[in-house]
């Protein structure tokens, strides 16, 4: 019975083979039938990957498609940018919930992290409430359902992105789910097992076991030798390192000066 359940192009063709001296056999007009298939999802595709304002050649799957009240349609990034606004901040400090917010639409802007297509929805921070920007459906679920230390790190402009909420940029520090990512690395860019009188060169992969007593336990990992250990962060101290990533990441925007939050960890190990 299994073999009746297997099909291509959503037909079953075991019945029509044939054997003859190891080889398998279809029918011509089957294979025919099979070539037109193959050739009509091929046209799809390009049709799908191709500009439909100057007819610009997109990446096979994906990319440039975006949504508009009558459909998806492929635009590149020049279309868009020209077909779209771009978002300025007119709206930073306004809440996500406010009577101001109903009557915007968020596909009236280009996306404001990846500035290639049109925006889906608006994005807010999730633990002040304040608007951050309009964002497409990719750049929307990335923020919201990939590892918080990817997006940080994959994400051109991540932590700026963040900071347009109000209460974060203020407080100098990003939503909390964020902050175990941050302290991660630094302890892998910091932390290093010895080995005899000297420190091991290779970077250790760090895990959050869990928050207690007031500090977060992670367990590191050498690979190369076998070794792990574990490092108490108490909160204090995330928070300063958190705030510390904050003022290096508006540092690094052109005409923003901050001030250092640079803070002494004072950490426990435990081998």
């Amino acid at each position: 019975m299994a073999r009746h359940r297997q099909n291509i192009a959503n037909t079953r063709p075991l019945d029509l083979m044939t054997c003859s001296g190891g080889t398998l056999f279809l029918p011509r007009a089957y294979s025919e039938l099979l070539d037109r298939w193959e050739q009509m999802e091929e046209n799809l595709v390009d049709r799908a990957r191709t500009c439909s304002r100057c007819s610009a050649q997109g990446p096979r799957w994906g990319g440039w498609r975006t949504q508009t009240p009558l459909g998806y349609v492929t635009l590149c990034p020049p279309c868009s940018g020209a077909t779209f606004q771009r978002y300025t901040g007119h709206l930073r400090g306004v809440m996500y919930d406010s009577r101001r917010m109903r009557g915007t639409r968020a596909d009236d802007y280009l996306c404001r992290l990846c500035a290639e297509t049109r925006a889906a929805a608006w994005d807010h921070c999730h633990d002040h409430g304040y608007l951050r920007g309009p964002l497409c459906g990719s750049c929307n679920t990335f923020e919201g359902k990939s590892a918080p230390r990817h997006f940080l790190e994959e994400k051109e402009g991540a932590a700026l992105h963040l900071l347009e909420c109000r209460g974060c940029l203020e407080a100098r520090t990003l939503p909390g789910r964020y902050h175990v990512g941050i302290v991660q690395k630094h302890l892998e860019t910091t932390e290093r097992h010895r080995l005899r009188s000297r420190p091991c060169r290779r970077q250790p992969w760090a895990r959050h076991v869990e928050l207690a007593h007031g500090a977060h336990r992670f367990e590191l990992e050498c690979w190369r030798h076998s070794t792990t250990w574990t490092k108490d962060v108490t909160v204090p101290d995330t928070l300063a390192l958190v705030r510390d990533f904050v003022d290096q990441a508006l540092a690094a925007q052109p005409g923003t000066v901050t001030v250092p939050a640079q803070a002494a960890l004072g950490t426990t190990t435990r081998a």
